[in-house]
């Protein structure tokens, strides 16, 4: 016992110590300490991506990339994307980073269910030509959605070792995506500029690796150490904001704007007036289909039409978004142009209980033993079910309250139940749930095709209880999705692509296959006490990502590279110097493809 009053005492004193450094960056986002394997299908614990480089990396919100990994790029053919490593790059050990290490790595996806393995729908194969030479070639029709997809935009899409992962997964087996944690950091071997030091299930820390190999390419961050802390609910990690213990948070912070207009702290978010956060993806509430009863489209129909979007956003989302479009598609992006008026007419959701409850009547769902439940005509009862979002998350707490009200109003038996994050998580991806909050694709150079593909493509999921990191967690099976979702992103005639997104959209909205409820906020809060150099809408220049302190890190290494000690000056960040002058537009990309497409 003494020993754990010890080790105890030691933790807390630790906390202090680093939180009060003036020397580092502590932030707080994640809600749980899973491992930092890059292979874990869910999440991974915060700031993982950090010690791992990426080919490129990628600014969904800005449409910019940056080579990181990758020195250069070439199209092949209209099938074949090349990619040069950088001759500098190396492992902490010593050893070159070199094409065996990326193609390991894509190839892992295949034996093991990765955050990449839903890549190979569309991959022919991944290839060495030389040391320093990949070739990704893609499988005929080529989807280069996909492709893009696989050598930048997703940021969990790291490259590791091969010499130090084909001992682990010779040890480990088909368990290496699964239970091996890698949480002894004496034993990771990364190449990115920060390696773990020390953690404790509340509490880790990366330190900044002095000679790494990009220094002469990229700079050296300012910030010598970042650190992470978790906390078991958003009131506790906003008085710890509030406080100026953290410097960077991204989480649901209630009127947020009183932190600087009303407190004066040296706080804000990205925009100081109204919406405050950027609109990142849409947030949907998801039915498990695998449920009897709720693989019933009126049912589902009917759920959609007794949800108070009104109240969600403006009581417990603090009127920081506006009602997603009932199409899934962003409505506020340039894919709009792609939204069916007609399908929306027809088919859109509307806050209206007495239609709800009509929806059911008239198929003859109704309460037959006067228990307050409906039941089906074969005598399943609509409940009783669970609505969950993770503890702690109390905006989304709030809204599954509404949302379940509103349901038992009508007959459907729904309670709210708040999980811890890594049980809601994990049963998300196996399918283990009745209604769910969550999230979908980011927006980016894909959208809403990478929207459909998560809410829709059969070839993302599988049975119950096995766990499905990517997407359609809701086990959505309709394989007349899948050559509609192939033929997009490799059709050139923009009329056809219209007609594509069109059946899509009828699909979806006949099926109810998910019911979009909101644009999901980027929580994303930042201190300047001690740090200058966050990205905020009066600098545009600056890297902006969709996940700023989220399990995505890969995204924020330019962000921390452009980080100074209050009292200096930003433009002077490595950032400015070195990763800037590297960005370029997807437009780019196109270009280049366009010589070799004629």
């Amino acid at each position: 016992m003494w020993r754990r009053k010890v080790g105890l005492l030691a933790f807390i004193l630790m906390i202090g110590v680093f939180v009060s450094a003036q020397n580092m960056a502590v932030w707080s986002s994640e809600w749980a300490c899973p491992g930092w394997n890059p292979l874990l299908p869910g999440p991974k614990s915060w700031g993982h991506a950090h010690m791992y480089p990426s080919l490129f990396i990628y600014s969904d919100l800005q449409d910019r990339w940056i080579p990181y990994l990758a020195e250069g790029y070439r199209w092949v053919d209209k099938r074949t994307f090349e990619v040069t490593l950088r001759p500098q790059a190396k492992w902490w050990d010593g050893k070159p980073i070199t094409s065996a290490d990326v193609v390991f790595t894509w190839e892992l996806g295949k034996r093991h269910l990765t955050p990449w393995t839903p890549a190979w729908d569309y991959l022919e194969s991944v290839k060495a030509v030389n040391e320093r030479t990949v070739q990704f070639i893609l499988k005929d029709p080529p989807n280069y959605f996909a492709l893009l997809g696989s050598i930048g935009a997703i940021n969990d899409y790291v490259i590791v070792p091969k010499h130090r992962w084909e001992v682990l997964e010779a040890k480990y087996g088909s368990k290496l995506a699964v239970d091996f944690r890698d949480d002894v950091p004496s034993e990771i071997i990364g190449g990115g500029p920060y390696r773990l030091v020390q953690w404790d299930p509340e509490f880790w820390v990366y330190e900044r690796v002095e000679n790494w190999w990009g220094k002469d390419i990229f700079g050296v961050p300012a910030v010598p150490r970042i650190a992470h802390r978790l906390f078991k609910d958003n009131p506790a990690v906003n008085l710890a904001f509030e406080m100026l213990e953290l410097d960077a948070i991204g989480h649901f912070t209630p009127a947020v704007w009183e932190l600087w207009k009303t407190k004066k702290l040296p706080i804000r978010t990205y925009y100081a007036e109204p919406p405050y956060y950027i609109g990142g993806n849409v947030i949907l509430l998801y039915m498990n289909f695998a449920r009897p009863a709720l693989n019933n489209p009126v049912v589902r129909r009917a759920i959609a039409h007794a949800i108070p979007f009104k109240d969600l956003i403006d009581i417990a989302y603090f009127g920081y978004s506006i009602q997603a479009h009932p199409s899934a598609i962003m409505h506020t992006s340039p894919a709009a142009m792609y939204i069916d008026k007609e399908l929306e007419q027809k088919y859109g959701f509307t806050y209206d209980l007495k239609k709800a409850a009509k929806i059911l009547d008239d198929a003859g769902i109704i309460d037959r033993d006067g228990d307050g439940t409906r039941e089906m005509p074969d005598g399943t009862k609509l409940g009783p079910w669970y609505i969950e979002v993770p503890y702690g998350w109390t905006d989304w707490m709030m809204m599954c309250d509404m949302i379940a009200e509103n349901l038992r109003k009508i007959g459907i038996n729904v309670t709210a139940r708040f999980p811890d994050f890594a049980v809601w998580e994990s049963n998300a991806h196996e399918g283990r749930f009745d209604l769910i909050i969550r999230w979908s694709a980011n927006i980016g150079f894909d959208h809403p095709w990478n929207v459909y593909r998560v809410l829709m493509d059969p070839r993302m999921t599988g049975p119950v209880g096995q766990a499905f990191p990517a997407g359609n967690w809701h086990r959505y099976m309709n394989n007349a999705v899948i050559p509609i979702l192939d033929a997009i992103p490799s059709e050139p005639d923009p009329t056809k692509v219209v007609g594509y997104y069109k059946s899509l959209q009828k699909i979806f909205l006949e099926d109810v296959v998910a019911v979009p409820l909101f644009y999901g906020a980027v929580w994303y809060a930042f201190s300047e006490n001690r740090w200058v150099g966050w990205p905020k809408a009066e600098n545009p220049e600056r890297w902006t990502a969709q996940i700023f302190s989220g399990p995505w890190s890969q995204s924020t290494t330019p962000t921390l590279f452009g980080l100074v000690p209050k009292g200096q000056d930003p433009q002077q960040s490595a950032f400015y110097k070195y990763w800037l002058p590297k960005a370029f537009k997807t437009e780019k990309i196109w270009q280049d493809f366009a010589k070799v497409a004629k």
